[in-house]
């Protein structure tokens, strides 16, 4: 039976970083009769379908469905799940991921898609998704941002429940984003079928949060700058000051607060083995 892979992220739990380590190695993954569909092109055809922007490529979306009726495929996209800026403007994260995930298997007409996701401890997600909400979008104060976050009440087993419901067929594989660094082998040979060892390695590391001396720079330059023209500088400081020894981690949640959410985090986790039929996690 053909294999579909879809892989959903999360944000910010090194998927960037798989898919170009997949797209560098499109002939080894060939060879093994899979097919990868590298992340430029489902922006520009694929993923316009599940934001209803009516800019998607019809032709090539069929092509993905026939590839998939005919053998293994991967489709790895984050954006399906939503996007960082849906916390400002939708209340939380992911509100639409059971109408999207649902929608991309009936377009791809796979009943039963191995999906995975990788699941990150709350505290460091919220402000690793709050960077990269400040690379694409105006600036807003973290404080802003994170009550929102707390309004939201967001929790992975929602997520959970809302792409089972999508795909009640479905087989879902996670994984705790920590142990990544590593199990990477191991999480990625379960999600290709075969060793993953025989895939080139790459130096590229995981992108992570900036430093704090970025963020306020960032910040106080909001007072003399505007728009596409802030944003760019984002790119600058986090080059010239990047997070390490010399420069620490934007950490802007106290200690008590961060103990608080790994608390439920890791209460969520247990909750999701122990009650979700057909979801298990790979390590």
């Amino acid at each position: 039976m053909p294999r579909t892979v879809l892989h959903l992220g999360a944000h910010k739990t090194a998927t960037t970083y798989i898919q170009r380590k997949f797209a560098q190695n499109r002939g080894v993954l060939k060879r093994n009769d899979l097919h990868f569909f590298k992340l430029e092109q489902l922006r520009k055809s694929f993923t316009p379908l599940v934001y209803g922007a009516g800019k998607e490529n019809r032709a090539f979306i069929a092509q993905m469905a026939e590839l998939a009726a005919a053998g293994d495929v991967i489709v790895s996209e984050e954006n399906i799940l939503g996007m960082a800026g849906e916390l400002v403007k939708k209340g939380t994260f992911y509100p639409d991921a059971a109408s999207r995930v649902k929608l991309v298997v009936k377009t791809l007409n796979v009943s039963a898609p191995d999906i995975y996701l990788s699941l990150r401890e709350y505290s460091a997600f919220v402000v690793s998704m709050y960077c990269e909400y400040l690379r694409h979008q105006k600036f807003i104060k973290f404080e802003t941002y994170m009550d929102a976050f707390r309004e939201s009440g967001f929790n992975w087993v929602k997520v959970i429940r809302d792409v089972r419901s999508a795909a009640p067929n479905a087989r879902i594989y996670l994984w705790d984003f920590a142990k990544f660094r590593t199990c990477e082998n191991q999480i990625l040979s379960h999600m290709i079928g075969f060793d993953a060892a025989e895939l080139n390695s790459q130096d590229e590391s995981v992108r992570e949060s900036f430093s704090q001396i970025a963020i306020s720079a960032y910040e106080a330059l909001g007072t003399v700058l505007e728009g596409k023209e802030h944003r760019k500088m984002l790119q600058i400081l986090s080059v010239n000051f990047p997070r390490g020894e010399q420069y620490p981690a934007f950490k802007p949640l106290s200690q008590k607060e961060m103990a608080s959410y790994q608390q439920k985090y890791a209460e969520d986790l247990e909750f999701i083995a122990r009650e979700f039929e057909g979801v298990s996690f790979v390590v």
